[in-house]
């Protein structure tokens, strides 16, 4: 498929049927929630990088690098390629400074430079960056197209990274908080290369007009940046919300901190009476909204509820795929399966192990011939590994199982 125009009309109605079939997450957190729609340059689409890992490989914190080394926690667009992406559990707002990062896995081609003067190169791939609040109406954020010429085959001088603000793919991104945004005019001699936190570029709603986002459509700008193969284009690792509240949701929130009360209950441990637990200025329901914790001052990025990674499950003419959101380049998972009757109920106690700490994300790894018995349905949990419970249920309890657990 090769990239086109979409409409307003066409887009909302993605929009629409993405959030009709889609269920949000029962935690909040700062990254996107849900891959709308997609176009790559590829045919077919599965054979760019990572594509078939959609959405779950877009939809956590951005993947561990080095700044020479880029990222492969990312799905490849391909040349024209397009990804919109939407916000659930949370809304991005307008704040001070930069409002979200669009994560790309741009990494510095020459040596990491040691002091602002000092000239380097980037290996860049550009793309283009939209939002919407409704998912109608986008605005595009502005930037020079004569730019464009300068960004090279293999590696962009440093001397035109100015000159392409206004886009993302241009910034190196590696490991670090991915909570603090980079100021490309302010060198940080404590970052890797003068970057600051993971990198990435920043952008602000104030610059389109607009105050709240829930929509972000990315289009890579198919230049000829360098024979990557299936890698090619605009590389999406991910989305990063810096200012961000939850989404309203319905149920008592004493507080008025954004969060009700029986998620502060259940999930967070924080005060129902105090919108602020940890007294640190900032409410319960923006921290947890920013990836950081309401029950200390630290500014390091926190999942303070052990959330649940969000599970999909691919049909299969022969084999159905389990996939599941990208949470850590390091982070291994156990996967189970189990039968229950199509009514609300408790989960039964056995299980079986599917996945016994499995690493790699690629969807053929996790293949599953299973099928009900008449009567059933088949559901999947997944935990990471260590973690001991497959999170909660609805009622706070910690979902365990009696046999057929994968081991510790």
């Amino acid at each position: 498929m090769r990239s086109r125009l979409l409409r307003p009309a066409l887009l909302a109605s993605l929009v629409a049927l993405a959030l009709a079939s889609n269920l949000e997450a029962r935690t909040v957190d700062c990254f996107a929630d849900q891959v709308v729609a997609f176009s790559v340059g590829f045919s077919p689409p599965e054979a760019g990088l990572r594509v078939s890992e959609l959405p779950g490989i877009v939809l956590g914190p951005p993947g561990d690098s080095l700044p020479n080394t880029g990222s492969t926690s990312t799905v490849s667009l391909g040349h024209n390629g397009w990804i919109l992406l939407a916000f659930t559990d949370n809304v991005i707002v307008d704040g001070p400074g930069p409002d979200f990062i669009v994560f790309e896995n741009a990494f510095f081609k020459t040596s990491v430079p040691a002091d602002p003067n000092q000239p380097y190169s980037v290996f860049a791939e550009p793309g283009k960056v939209a939002v919407s609040a409704d998912g109608v109406t986008f605005v595009e954020y502005p930037y020079d197209p004569s730019a464009l010429a300068l960004v090279g085959q293999d590696a962009t001088p440093s001397s035109a990274l100015p000159l392409l603000r206004g886009l993302a793919g241009i910034t190196p991104t590696f490991t670090g908080n991915y909570t603090l945004p980079d100021d490309p005019d302010l060198w940080d001699p404590n970052g890797s290369g003068g970057v600051s936190g993971a990198g990435g570029d920043a952008f602000d709603l104030a610059t389109v007009g607009l105050t709240q986002a829930r929509y972000i459509l990315i289009t890579d700008l198919g230049l000829a940046t360098g024979f990557a193969g299936a890698a090619e284009g605009f590389d999406l690792d991910s989305v990063v919300a810096l200012h961000s509240i939850p989404a309203p949701t319905a149920g008592p929130d004493t507080d008025g901190d954004g969060l009700p009360d029986v998620d502060e209950t259940v999930w967070y441990g924080t005060d129902l009476a105090l919108a602020d637990t940890d007294g640190d200025g900032t409410p319960d329901g923006e921290e947890v909204a920013r990836c950081r914790s309401p029950l200390t001052s630290s500014i390091a990025p926190s999942f303070v509820a052990q959330l649940d990674p969000i599970v999909s499950l691919v049909p299969g003419s022969t084999d159905s795929y389990v996939k599941w959101n990208f949470v850590s380049s390091t982070t291994t998972y156990d996967v189970v399966r189990g039968e229950l009757a199509p009514t609300a109920g408790p989960l039964p106690s056995d299980v079986v192990c599917l996945e016994d700490n499995s690493f790699n994300l690629t969807t053929f790894d996790h293949p599953d011939a299973a099928v009900p018995t008449p009567g059933r349905v088949l559901f999947y949990l997944v935990r990471f590994r260590g973690q001991g419970s497959y999170g909660k249920s609805s009622t706070g309890q910690p979902r365990t199982f009696a046999s057929g657990d994968c081991p510790p």
